[in-house]
């Protein structure tokens, strides 16, 4: 049924079925000729914008009131919690810190009674020493497991006084 020297993968020829219907595109599927570019290049793809990951750009502007709680006579230590937390996190803070009474000294300063950080580090610590006994972990290895993830040698008397508080 074919014709001899019949081109199916011609740009410009397509095969005639007898009756004449004009091609809407040169080619067949991904044979077809390739439309003209645009003369902009597609537009969208020359504004692209660089992503700039660097710290300095996510680096926040300077709160001025940072520097109304530098004048005020604000410590150091007060002065470096509004930069870390942000000064409306300090203001609530400080208010709720504020209505209690009696924690106002004589000259009018707050007293702030809070334990140091390394209390908490320790309590943490003394939570996870129980959670593995829970599990059935030997002192030795309890011993063991805070040596290689926490880094903390501890004795077995103190880790077996710990599990046996409970």
């Amino acid at each position: 049924m074919r014709r001899k020297n019949e081109k199916r993968n011609s740009e410009h020829e397509t095969v005639s079925s007898g009756t004449h219907q004009p091609d809407l595109f040169d080619g067949v599927g991904g044979r077809q000729a390739t439309p003209p570019s645009l003369s902009g290049g597609g537009g969208y793809q020359n504004i692209c914008t660089v992503l700039n990951f660097e710290p300095e750009a996510a680096k926040k502007k300077r709160d001025p009131r940072l520097e109304e709680f530098r004048q005020m006579g604000l410590q150091n230590v007060w002065l470096e919690v509004s930069e870390e937390i942000g000064v409306d996190a300090m203001l609530k803070m400080w208010r709720i810190l504020d209505r209690d009474q009696s924690s106002i000294g004589d000259d009018g300063r707050l007293l702030v009674p809070i334990r140091s950080y390394s209390t908490f580090l320790r309590y943490q610590r003394n939570r996870y020493i129980e959670s593995l006994n829970s599990m059935g972990l030997k002192p030795r290895e309890i011993q063991e497991k805070l040596n290689a993830q926490l880094c903390e040698r501890i004795s077995l008397r103190h880790i077996s006084r710990l599990v046996h508080q409970e």
